[in-house]
């Protein structure tokens, strides 16, 4: 995972990772799930999804512990 930080003195990072595209479509296709079940905003993105899973991970960990990497 790479990080870069914003010049423009926001204090934000902008962060990759790879990931294979099958992961990703499968990723889009359960917010685009989510969105139709009404369980998800419909202008929700990709990059609010994560940043959603990251705040929760910061105030629950154990939910990383639950699967091995698939890298």
């Amino acid at each position: 995972m790479s990080t870069a930080y914003d010049t423009d003195g926001s204090g934000s990072r902008n962060i990759s990772l790879k990931v294979g595209d099958d992961f990703v479509e499968d990723f889009d296709r359960a917010i685009k799930r989510g969105q139709l079940n009404g369980e998800l905003p419909m202008d929700m993105s990709r990059s609010e999804a994560i940043r959603r899973l990251m705040k929760m991970a910061i105030e629950d960990p154990s939910l990383l512990a639950g699967e091995e990497d698939e890298d």
